[in-house]
C-alpha cells in the first residue's frame, strides 16, 4: 500500500472539535504487508475489561481530537509521539453512549511490543489486506427503556400505553479474528476499509 495514496484517499476529511474520544488506528509495516495493531483492554479497568479496542480515549478540555489520540496511544503503546505519523482522518462517528468518536490513520514506526499493562493486557495485529477482503456480520439489537419510579406518567399522553419506538442499534463483528473484533472498533475498522475500497476500486 502507498501511503502517499492513502493520504489522499484520507483528504478533506475532518473532525469537529466537539468533546468525546478519539482513537488512532496504528499501521505497522509488517513482513508482507500492512497490519492493523490493536489492543485487548486490562481485565482491571472499570469500562470495557477485556475488549477488544485501538489506541485513544477522552478527549480534555483544551485538546483537539488529534491531540488526543497521540497522546493515549503514547500512554498506552508506551511509545514516543514522534513514532506516530498521522496519515489523515475519518472524521467524527457516534461511539459508545452515543458521544463523538474523533478517528484518526497513522502509521507507528519502530514499534517493539510495548505496552502499559494498567490499560492493556495485550496487543495484537490484523493484516489490512483481510480486514479489506472481509465485511463485519450485522446484528439487530432493540434497546428495551427502563423508566425510573417517579416517571412522570401523568404528563405523557396516554401514559404507560404510550406507543414509543424501539431504539434499534446495529452491532458489528468481525468473524475470524482471535480475539473477535466488534462494536464500534469493528464499526471504526469497517468504515477504514470501505474508504480504501472505495478509492482504489
Amino acid at each position: 500500500m502507498d501511503l502517499n495514496a492513502l493520504r489522499e484517499a484520507l483528504a478533506g476529511t475532518e473532525s469537529s472539535r466537539a468533546r468525546g474520544a478519539a482513537v488512532l488506528i496504528p499501521l505497522l509495516a509488517g513482513p508482507d504487508s500492512w497490519e492493523v495493531l490493536l489492543e485487548v483492554r486490562a481485565e482491571t479497568l472499570t469500562v470495557q475489561p477485556g475488549e477488544v479496542c485501538l489506541p485513544g480515549g477522552g478527549i480534555e478540555a483544551d485538546e483537539t481530537p488529534r491531540a488526543a489520540a497521540i497522546r493515549e496511544t503514547c500512554e498506552e503503546l508506551l511509545v514516543r509521539e514522534e513514532q506516530i505519523v498521522l496519515l489523515g482522518e475519518l472524521g467524527a462517528q457516534p461511539g459508545p453512549g452515543g458521544r463523538p468518536l474523533h478517528v484518526f490513520v497513522g502509521e507507528l514506526r519502530g514499534y517493539d511490543g510495548s505496552f502499559s499493562p494498567s490499560e492493556v493486557e495485550r496487543t495484537f495485529t490484523v493484516p489490512l489486506d483481510w480486514l479489506l477482503a472481509h465485511e463485519p456480520a450485522h446484528f439487530e439489537v432493540t434497546m428495551e427503556p427502563r423508566y425510573p419510579d417517579d416517571f412522570p406518567w401523568e404528563l405523557v399522553p396516554g401514559g404507560r400505553h404510550y406507543p414509543w419506538r424501539a431504539q434499534k442499534s446495529d452491532v458489528p463483528f468481525y468473524l475470524g479474528t482471535d480475539p473477535v473484533i466488534w462494536g464500534a472498533t469493528a464499526r471504526v475498522l469497517a468504515r477504514f476499509s470501505h474508504v480504501l475500497r472505495e478509492h482504489w476500486a
